[in-house]
C-alpha cells in the first residue's frame, strides 16, 4: 500500500497507457522459452527503467593507457623502450565511440530508473582497479546516463541522455567480497516522463523473495562469455531465484577460484540446467520480479561464475539497502 501506483508499469500496462490518454494494447506475454545467456529481445518500452551507463575516457587517458599497453607488451618479450609496437592496443569489448578528439565513449553498466532524479546501479562500476579500464571513478563529468534506450544504433528511436550531478558509492562497498555492491547515481534534472520511461518500485526493507520464483534480468550485455561486443538491441532473460543456503554451496565449490561468501545481503538467481544468466555489461542492471500488476527491483547485476552455467549469478539484494537508498535520496 506504500508503493507509488504508477511505478514498475511499462508501456503495455493500461493504467500506464491511461496516463497518457492511450487505450489498452494487447497483453505483452513474455517468451521464457529461449534460452539466454544473449537472452530474447525485449519489446520497446517493456523494461522502460533500464538505463545505460555510457563511460567517458578522454584522449589523454587513451594515449596513456596504450603508452601502458606498449610498455607491458616490451616488457613481455624483452625489448626496447624504441622497438615499434607489434601488439594488439585493448578495445572494450562492448560498443564504443570514438570521439574527433582522440577520445571515446562506451557503454560500461546497467543501471535502473527508481526516481526521476535518481538511478540504481552496482558499485563496481564506478570503483575497479581492473588495468584495462584504469580511469573508471565516480566521478560525474565522466558519466552519462542514457534513459529510454531500446536499440543503440537507432537514433531515431526517443531516448535522453542525461548529466550526471553526483554518484555515491556505498560505504560498506568491499571490492574483495562484493559485499555491499550497490551505488546511486543523481541525474542533474529529472528525467522527463514518456510512454517508454518510468520508474521501477523498490521493495520493502528486508523484504525476501522466496526460492523458486520466476524474475527477470535486462539489459545490452554480452550474450556468451567472451564476446566481442555486447548487444546493441536490450534483451531480457527469465532466472528463478534460488536460496541462499544453495548458492552458498554452489560457490563454496569454487572457493579456490572464486573465493566469496554468499551473505544475506546477496540474492541469487539462475537456471539449474544451464544456459541463462546476466553477463559482462549487463553489472549494475535489475533483476526484476513481478508482484500484481507491478515490476519491483530484487536485485543489482554483481557477479557470477562466468555466464550461462548451472552457477547462479549474484546480485546485490535491494531490500537490504531500502533504508539507506531512503537516507540518501531524502524522497522516499
Amino acid at each position: 500500500d506504500t508503493i507509488p501506483v504508477h511505478c514498475g508499469r511499462n508501456a503495455f500496462d493500461e493504467l500506464w497507457l491511461k496516463s497518457f490518454g492511450q487505450v489498452q494494447t494487447p497483453a505483452l506475454a513474455h517468451d521464457l522459452t529461449k534460452r539466454i545467456v544473449g537472452g530474447t529481445v525485449s519489446k520497446f518500452g517493456e523494461w522502460p527503467w533500464l538505463t545505460s551507463f555510457i563511460f567517458y575516457q578522454n584522449a589523454i587517458q587513451v594515449r596513456r593507457q596504450r603508452e601502458r599497453e606498449r610498455l607491458a607488451w616490451q616488457l613481455r618479450h624483452g625489448l626496447s623502450g624504441d622497438t615499434e609496437f607489434g601488439g594488439t592496443y585493448f578495445e572494450p569489448p562492448t560498443l564504443v565511440m570514438p570521439l574527433s578528439d582522440g577520445g571515446r565513449k562506451f557503454h560500461m553498466c546497467g543501471g535502473t530508473l527508481i526516481h526521476p532524479l535518481w538511478v540504481l546501479s552496482a558499485a563496481h562500476c564506478f570503483v575497479t582497479a581492473h588495468k584495462d579500464y584504469p580511469d573508471l571513478a565516480p566521478i560525474p563529468e565522466r558519466w552519462t546516463v542514457r534513459v529510454g534506450e531500446h536499440d543503440m544504433l537507432d537514433e531515431t528511436v526517443p531516448h535522453y541522455d542525461m548529466e550526471v550531478e553526483k554518484i555515491i558509492v556505498n560505504a560498506g562497498y568491499n571490492p574483495n567480497t562484493q559485499s555491499g555492491d550497490i551505488a546511486l547515481v543523481k541525474l542533474a534534472r529529472p528525467v522527463p516522463r514518456a510512454r517508454h520511461v518510468n520508474i521501477a518500485c523498490l521493495p520493502a526493507q528486508d523484504e525476501l523473495v522466496e526460492p523458486g520464483r520466476l524474475c527477470f534480468s535486462a539489459g545490452w550485455g554480452h550474450q556468451e562469455e567472451s564476446a566481442k561486443t555486447i548487444s546493441t538491441v536490450l534483451r531480457h532473460v527469465a532466472l528463478s531465484i534460488v536460496s541462499n543456503e544453495q548458492c552458498r554451496a554452489s560457490y563454496d565449490k569454487l572457493n579456490e577460484t572464486m573465493p566469496f561468501a554468499i551473505i544475506d545481503s546477496m540474492l541469487c538467481a539462475g537456471d539449474v540446467r544451464g544456459g541463462k544468466d546476466s553477463c559482462q555489461f549487463d553489472s549494475g542492471g535489475p533483476l526484476m520480479c513481478k508482484h500484481g500488476s507491478q515490476w519491483r527491483i530484487e536485485g543489482v547485476v554483481s557477479f557470477g561464475f562466468s555466464c550461462g552455467t548451472q552457477i547462479p549469478g549474484v546480485y546485490t539484494r535491494v531490500s537490504s539497502y531500502v533504508k539507506w537508498i531512503r537516507d540518501v535520496t531524502n524522497i522516499f
